[in-house]
Order: structure tokens, then sequence, then C-alpha cells
């Protein structure tokens, strides 16, 4: 624990941070046992980065981070997961949008509802973590491959996101591209994800204990102690 007991850490984000598939058990809880950190938790499961309407935004828990005074040393967040789910007719949830040329047009309180896409609101977050926590070490996690997202669309949001972490200097967690987990694979479906549905096998996208263990935790520990 040398180096991060005390060290406050802010988990942003989606159902994979929380811990839906284990209990409520997730990255953070992971980290605060295993390293020390407090742990600062305003992740909900269903978050997108871009705005839809009833499910959590992540614009909005920064915001409230940032309105609340949560004073953070270590920030851990994800993106995406849902925002690249996509409807019978191939739209997907949120937009992806393009990342802009600069750094200077972003204030994450002024972001409006409509007409918002992916890639604007996570560089407004990354720019509000910026500013309001200019001291913080930030961490984004690329989620594994997922049986329940098509491959294309989640491929194209995944290297976007990495690509808007490099702008903004952020690292990254790919457990995506470093891990061997794909529950399009029946053995790791079943092995590594929550049966959320009760339909007698996992459902692709929540890790249970093992799979934060074994794939994201290594992973995430890693990058964490590299920042």
């Amino acid at each position: 624990m040398s180096g991060f007991g005390g060290k406050n850490l802010l988990l942003l984000g989606d159902s994979i941070m929380y811990g839906s598939g284990n209990g409520g058990v997730g990255v953070g809880e992971y980290l605060s046992a295993d390293l020390g950190f407090n742990l600062i938790k305003y992740c909900v499961g269903g978050a997108r980065v871009g705005y839809r309407e009833g499910k959590s935004w992540v614009i909005e828990q920064v915001k409230n981070a940032i309105s609340q005074g949560v004073k953070a040393d270590y920030i851990v967040l994800d993106g995406f997961t849902n925002d690249c789910c996509r409807s019978s007719d191939g739209v997907h949830d949120v937009p992806l949008g393009e990342i802009a040329e600069g750094y200077e047009c972003f204030d994450i309180f002024a972001v409006e509802k409509n007409d918002t896409n992916f890639s604007n609101c996570l560089e407004n977050v990354f720019a509000a973590l910026k500013k309001y926590y200019p001291k913080a070490k930030i961490l984004f996690v690329r989620p594994h491959k997922m049986g329940k997202r098509d491959k294309t669309s989640q491929k194209i949001y995944g290297e976007r996101a990495v690509e808007i972490c490099r702008k903004w200097s952020v690292e990254v967690a790919d457990i995506y591209s470093e891990s061997a987990l794909d529950t399009f694979l029946t053995e790791h479906r079943d092995a590594y994800t929550f049966d959320s549905y009760n339909q007698g096998f996992g459902d692709c996208t929540h890790p249970n204990a093992e799979c934060y263990k074994k794939f994201y935790m290594p992973i995430i520990e890693r990058k964490i102690k590299e920042l």
C-alpha cells in the first residue's frame, strides 16, 4: 500500500467501474483493498459519456464531483460501453462525433443535453478533470471485447477513446488490447461474466470477481503504479 494509503480515488463511469456483476464490488473497491485508496464513487450502471434520456451521464458525474468539492488525487474512469449500443435499426445510442482541434473550446458546465456526441463529451470530461483537478493522476479504462456489443462499433468507439486520451495526455488501461478476455467466446462469457438476466449463462458484459481479479485489476494496478 506504500504511496497510496490515504489518497483519494474518484471513480467515474458505468457498471464495469461500479461492479454491477459483482455485488457492487468493482474497480474502486479492489484498488482500495489492494492499494489503500479512499474511494469516492460516482459511477452508475448504464451511464453514457454522451447524453441519453433516462440514463446516467458521465458529464453530470463530473459536474457533481466538482460542485460538491470532491478532492481527488487519482481519477479512474471508463466510457463508451453503452454509448456504442446499437438499436435494431443500427443507430448508436450516442453518435461518435469528431475530435475538436485545440483545447480551448470546452466548458463542462455549458454542455447541453441536446445533440451531444461521444467524442465531444469525452473531451469535455478530460478538459474539466485537467482544469479542476490539475494535480490528479488520471487513468481511462478501455473495457474488454464484449460479446453483447457489435464488434465493429466497440472497436471504433474504443479506438476513438484511446485517440482522445492521447490528445489529452491521459493514460489508458487497455483491457481490450492487453488482455485475453473475449466474451464472444462462450467459455469466457460463462466463466467471467455475471448471469444478469437469469438465463443460465454470462451476460458478456459485467465482470464477476474472477474476471476483475484475473483480467482487469492486474492491468489497472500496473498502470496506476506507473502514473
